[in-house]
This record gives structure tokens, sequence and C-alpha cells, in this order.
């Protein structure tokens, strides 16, 4: 009996570690950069040159959106997502996103796939693109910069285009720092 759990416990752990050590496989990796790589040309991009047309591009007509404020948990589509983009257009300038910033000995800003999760399953798909960075603009009719961490899971359909983006942020802290700014400015 001893013997039998020892085995079992061995396949248990072999079977483990050739998962790990597999791994994705080059096309798994050419399509996760092409996935993060299409997020910095289309999304990043279009706020730091307030072009909507850059963002509306990767997204698939029928983009799932979860935004970073509470809405009842309303999903919203690809003309919320643009029309949004476009008031940060109106409302700051110099929009800029510096990947990774934030975090705590971060060493990276794009992740995909998992050997961990809730449900016990691994995955090295490369669809699935969580980023992590902080956004940092200039509001326009104050002045005031804001820093604002910022996280987001992008699922990309087999075209190259965001079928589903959940968003995270504080927003509030947003007028937060443009209040303290403007509370300098009377002083």
């Amino acid at each position: 009996m001893k013997n039998l759990f020892l085995a079992f416990t061995t396949l248990i752990v072999l079977t483990s570690c050739q998962d790990a050590v597999t791994g994705p496989t080059e096309a798994q990796k050419d399509t996760f950069k092409k996935n993060y790589t299409s997020f910095l040309e289309h999304h990043v991009k279009g706020f730091e040159t307030e072009d909507s047309s850059l963002v509306a591009a990767y997204l698939a007509d029928t983009v799932k959106w979860s935004p970073p404020v509470w809405n009842g948990n309303k999903i919203l589509g690809k003309d919320d997502m643009v029309n949004i983009a476009e008031q940060y257009f109106e409302e700051f300038d110099n929009l800029t996103f510096l990947p990774g910033d934030g975090g705590i000995d971060s060493k990276g800003a794009y992740w995909g796939g998992s050997y961990y999760s809730e449900v016990g399953e691994s995955t090295s798909e490369p669809n699935g693109v969580r980023v992590y960075g902080t956004w940092t603009g200039t509001h326009t009719a104050t002045g005031a910069t804001i820093y604002n961490k910022w996280y987001a899971v992008i699922a990309f359909n087999e075209d190259g285009k965001v079928v589903m983006f959940s968003d995270w942020m504080d927003v509030s802290g947003m007028q937060a720092q443009i209040e303290a700014h403007v509370a300098t400015q009377t002083e």
C-alpha cells in the first residue's frame, strides 16, 4: 500500500512538472505578442494621439466591455468604449501609459495564460491578456497632472480583435488629484 501511494504521488508530481516544463508553443507565444502589441498600437497609441479610430480599429463590433466605474454591472459595447475614449481626449492632454508602473517590484506589464486557477485548470492560451500599468495625463481645465494605476483583462478572437475588455482603476482618485491641485492653486 505504501509503495502504491508513493508511485501514485510520483506520477502526479511528474505529470505536473511536465506541464510546467512544456509551457506555451512558439505559435502561442507569437499570438500573445501579436495581441499585446495590438493593444499598444491601438489602445495606447490611440489615447496618446487622441485618435479614437485607432482604439475602434482593434475592437470587434460585438466587444463586451465592463468599465471601471460602477454602472450596475451593465455590459457595454464598442460605441460606448469609443465615446468614453473621446471624453478622456476632451478632458485630458498628454495621456501616457506607463507599462508595469505602479506595482511593487514590477517586472512586466503584459501577462497571459496561467498554470493556476480557481477551477484547477491550467492554460497557455494566448488570447487572454492581462495588462498592468499607470495612466498619466494633464487635466485640460485645471492643469492638474494625474496618475492612475490601471489593470485590464482583454480577450482577443482568432482575427486579433478584442471581444471582451474589463478594466479597473480608481476613477474617483483622478477627481481627488484634480481637486488637490486646484486647492494648491488657490492658496
